[in-house]
């Protein structure tokens, strides 16, 4: 787990938890209960780029609602961004971060050509 971490050194923490710290950075970030919520990241350059948020509210299951999305979720998407780079692939410009409140979760990622 990430609680005794550091947030902004990702270095060393496996892909699988930087998926978790992710999912846990959206659960905290809402301040009410939820029933689905989306993080997206968009990243062009090195150290150039914004993360936004929306959640599905319980009490409002029709809405959608803003959370705020800091600088430790862009940290924990660019990690991941940097892992996931191929030797000769341009890497993805776009991420969208899925979660469910049991924990499921999707990952999508547009490249440059699909933008």
């Amino acid at each position: 787990m990430m609680s005794e971490r550091s947030f902004s050194d990702l270095t060393d923490t496996p892909t699988e938890e930087i998926y978790q710290v992710i999912g846990q950075f959206i659960a905290g970030a809402i301040p009410e209960a939820w029933l689905s919520a989306t993080a997206y990241a968009e990243i062009e350059e090195e150290d150039h780029g914004l993360t936004f948020g929306v959640y599905v509210p319980a009490v409002a299951p029709d809405s959608i609602r803003d959370f705020a999305a800091g600088a430790e979720l862009y940290l924990a998407f660019d990690e991941l961004r940097r892992r996931l780079r191929k030797p000769g692939q341009v890497p993805w410009v776009k991420a969208q971060f899925t979660v469910q409140r049991d924990g499921r979760f999707d990952l999508e990622f547009t490249y440059p050509e699909d933008a």
